[in-house]
């Protein structure tokens, strides 16, 4: 008799914990799928950079490297005439076992820019960040773990990764520095 009592209850406490349990699935799920595109490669994270290490490498005060950007030449693709003409380097230095990075371009002001990493090796693309114009151009910054070079910088006017590579801007190779021994 008492089951009765609760009988109208039922169905909405199994309809609520049955909501209640697909929502957090559909969380956890983004949260996981978040994680992964930050990733690169093997579960190594792009790191943003602070802004006072932002400046640092900006300013070029340090003992930093620097790469050119080659400009992506495609006679054979007909949107190669509407690309912006663009060009670019990237400066960078190691410490604690890590990559500090800049990308400088300079370029249409009238496009958006997206910096890329691709692992030449497992041919995977990650999205690194995006440039935001600056004094001297548009300008991003990042970091990885140094174990993770060679690796391919793409410069593209595209933020879809399906699309990355029929937009590339520029490109240019960070390269592991030798350690010079002293003898």
């Amino acid at each position: 008799m008492n089951l009765k009592k609760y009988a109208p209850y039922a169905f909405p406490l199994v309809v609520f914990l049955l909501v209640f349990f697909l929502i957090f699935r559909w969380f956890q799920l983004r949260s996981e799928r978040a994680n992964n595109e930050l990733n690169f490669s093997e579960g190594i994270q792009i790191e943003n950079l602070s802004e006072d290490e932002q400046n640092s490498i900006l300013r070029g005060a340090g003992d930093y490297d620097t790469v050119a950007l080659a400009p992506e030449t495609n006679e054979d693709n007909e949107d190669s005439m509407m690309k912006p003409e663009a060009t670019g380097l990237i400066r960078y230095e190691m410490m604690d076992g890590k990559v500090r990075f800049s990308v400088i371009v300079t370029a249409d002001e009238n496009a958006t820019y997206s910096v890329w990493l691709h692992d030449t090796d497992t041919n995977e693309l990650s999205p690194a960040f995006d440039l935001v114009a600056g004094k001297g151009g548009w300008v991003g910054t990042a970091a990885i773990n140094a174990e993770l070079l060679p690796v391919e910088v793409v410069v593209s006017t595209s933020s879809d990764k399906m699309r990355v590579l029929d937009n590339v801007v520029l490109r240019g190779m960070l390269n592991p520095v030798l350690e010079e021994t002293q003898e």
